[in-house]
């Protein structure tokens, strides 16, 4: 079993690697981030239950982090598009 601190530390480390996963969700084609970030939901759903969490708190934690987690995903597309936006607007 693993101790509070222990648990926080896990979850902490997950908040922690949002902006990577949402690094790989934007290199992920279109037609696979679907299926790619509902693995991720299930991935931190899993984890929050391994550490002994009631089924209502992992729900609640797990729609906090993947709004956090699409939130930055769109901010990344976004960053990644912007300086193709600038070059045709500059054309334009």
């Amino acid at each position: 079993m693993t101790s509070s601190s222990e648990q926080d530390e896990i979850l902490e480390a997950a908040v922690a690697g949002i902006p990577r996963v949402a690094q790989v969700i934007v290199e992920t084609p279109i037609e696979h981030r679907a299926r790619a970030l509902d693995a991720v939901e299930r991935s931190y759903r899993q984890t929050v239950r391994d550490l002994g969490h009631p089924e209502e708190d992992a729900k609640i934690w797990v729609s906090a982090v993947m709004f956090r987690l699409l939130a930055a995903t769109e901010e990344q597309e976004g960053a990644t598009l912007s300086p193709l936006k600038i070059s045709h607007e500059e054309l334009v």
